[in-house]
């Protein structure tokens, strides 16, 4: 299938740029949303005029390759041609990953970053890091009343919202998707860093890729996005949040390995029980057994702080190679991905309130 309507902007030998495409009309995008995929070019900004296109807002997704709900989403509102309130910009980023058969199942390609973690200067020549750095120029032109990047969770979860701010803006929008949300001082190069600078933005996280609620949530919260004359304040509903403030990350260091299984797989490493996935927004405390460990728990994990101070054992110990928690905590983004787990963290976890 060809895009039939005019790609204004980009071509494709410019690496990290990002094409533009003006009020695709249903017609144009396939039969579904793998048919979409493949009609885009790249990296793609979908630009719908709205009602009042004296103010706009703006949605990010695909940043990584295996998370498609946004894409679904999007999809799904272009195919009812639904007219915005507002001027609403589109960024699909992630394509060529995504589209590396069988399927949305790389994460970002072999060799290349993580593009989440790309939105900090300075910005070097890589691909990721090129339509990281033309995403925020482009949002720096648009000026966006406000800015939301979905995604999917590592493993099978329940939905929640990240944000670095406490404000009614910032509760506003993560209530537009989910209930639960997620406050945190964390710096990874993430988009949502530059609420402080730019504008609200928040990371919705719709739930696993292969759970059918996800796309029905990061759908129907969509729709909200752009229907709803004001979504920077909590008159659009009555839900209300529920709040888990600055999460830290059970880190593998860089030379050990990871495995899942019911007994010890690694001779220098961590294998995490398959059950562990189960625990994502849940209780575990020390009497929960979460997998074994080779080669000593302060070589083989990290637990850091936001002060960057090592807690590792404050959180975690061994009882004869086996892993337990030492005190009562909740875990969330608990991810059955080896190479998440290697490449970005084990899982996220924060102290009851």
């Amino acid at each position: 299938m060809e895009i039939t309507t005019d790609i204004a902007e980009g071509s494709a030998s410019e690496v990290g740029n990002i094409f533009t495409w003006s009020n695709p009309k249903a017609a144009d995008i396939g039969n579904s949303a793998v048919e979409f995929l493949k009609a885009l070019p790249g990296p793609t900004h979908i630009h719908l005029k709205g009602s009042d296109s004296s103010r706009s807002r703006a949605a990010v997704t695909l940043m990584h390759g295996n998370e498609p709900s946004g894409l679904f989403a999007i999809f799904a509102l272009l195919k009812r041609e639904l007219k915005p309130v507002v001027d609403l910009h589109f960024f699909i980023l992630n394509v060529d990953a995504a589209r590396q058969s069988p399927g949305f199942i790389y994460r970002m390609l072999p060799q290349h970053k993580d593009m989440n973690r790309c939105f900090t200067e300075p910005f070097g020549d890589s691909e990721p890091e090129l339509v990281a750095k033309n995403l925020l120029e482009k949002l720096q032109q648009l000026q966006p009343e406000c800015v939301i990047d979905i995604h999917n969770t590592s493993g099978s979860s329940p939905s929640f919202g990240v944000t670095t701010f406490m404000d009614e803006r910032h509760d506003a929008l993560v209530s537009l998707f989910t209930h639960r949300m997620i406050v945190t001082d964390l710096k990874l190069g993430s988009l949502m860093e530059i609420s402080d600078a730019m504008m609200p933005t928040v990371t919705i996280e719709c739930g696993g890729a292969q759970d059918s609620e996800s796309n029905i949530l990061a759908t129907e919260g969509l729709s909200r996005y752009l229907t709803l004359d004001d979504v920077l304040s909590k008159q659009h509903g009555d839900m209300t949040l529920e709040f888990f403030h600055n999460p830290m990350r059970l880190e593998l260091h860089e030379d050990k390995d990871i495995a899942y299984g019911d007994h010890s797989l690694i001779e220098d490493g961590v294998t995490l029980l398959p059950s562990v996935e189960n625990y994502n927004f849940g209780y575990v405390d020390s009497a929960t057994r979460l997998g074994f460990v080779s080669g000593g728990l302060a070589k083989t994990l990290s637990v850091r702080d936001n002060s960057g101070e090592e807690r590792i054992s404050d959180y975690f110990e061994l009882r004869d190679g086996e892993l337990y928690p030492r005190r009562k905590i909740k875990l969330f983004m608990v991810t059955g991905n080896p190479e998440i787990a290697r490449k970005d963290c084990l899982f996220y976890l924060v102290e009851p309130d």
